[in-house]
């Protein structure tokens, strides 16, 4: 339930990589500038000794040492930012897997969601017990509780007023996440029904706030309200 605020902290830790990337190079640069000044004051010391003749082209003594220094530290400097650019793109990979794996767990919360309010809204005079099983598999928590009993007055109205009821799912969507670890889904949905009482395909409109929870891998409704 919580696999999106991961995905949060990945995209942070890239952002993060990357900033380090930079200031790492920035602190390379600061450096090779500092050691080349040193070398050149360095150099130009040793220019100024009388004791040091050299004919001149010869640059045997001192063969660019500028030179040598910046590649150097252009080495150092490209080994810094490939080594932040590789943990920053890490980062965004685990970022994105949070992201599939969090919009696969909403997927499968909703389908869970849409048939739970199904086999509520779908009784049957047939056998009607059976539709009540299916009721309770889906439940848990209080919804389950409060369902459990009142399952034999359930099953004895629906056999007597031969109620069939033949239901459809308009939608459903995430409302909220909870404290408890619950997430709470809206769905819409409407139903055809027919009874002893005369109704023949009636339709009746159906706006549900149920609590879905996660109980061994399977997604069960633990709250069930009418939403006016």
């Amino acid at each position: 339930m919580l696999r999106r605020k991961s995905a949060t902290v990945s995209d942070v830790a890239a952002v993060r990589a990357a900033l380090d990337a930079r200031q790492a190079a920035e602190v390379a640069v600061a450096a090779a500038e500092a050691a080349e000044a040193a070398e050149a004051a360095a150099a130009a010391e040793e220019a100024g000794d009388p004791g040091d003749t050299f004919a001149v082209g010869d640059d045997s003594r001192h063969p660019e040492p500028s030179s040598r220094r910046w590649n150097t530290a252009a080495a150092a400097l490209f080994v810094v930012v490939l080594a932040g650019l590789l943990v920053a793109a890490g980062a965004l990979a685990n970022a994105h897997q949070d992201s599939t794996d969090a919009s696969d767990q909403d997927l499968a919360m909703l389908g869970a969601a849409r048939q739970s309010v199904l086999n509520l809204i779908s009784p049957s005079s047939q056998d009607p017990a059976a539709g009540a099983d299916r009721i309770i598999d889906d439940a848990t928590g209080s919804w389950l509780t409060e369902f459990e009993g009142t399952k034999d007055q359930f099953v004895a109205a629906i056999a007597e007023s031969k109620t069939e009821s033949s239901g459809e799912v308009l939608g459903a969507g995430i409302e909220g996440r909870n404290d408890d670890g619950s997430t709470t889904v809206l769905v819409s949905a409407v139903s055809k029904v027919s009874n002893a009482a005369g109704a023949k395909d009636e339709p009746r409109t159906w706006r549900l706030r149920v609590g879905i929870v996660d109980v061994d891998g399977s997604y069960k409704l633990s709250k069930v309200e009418v939403v006016p």
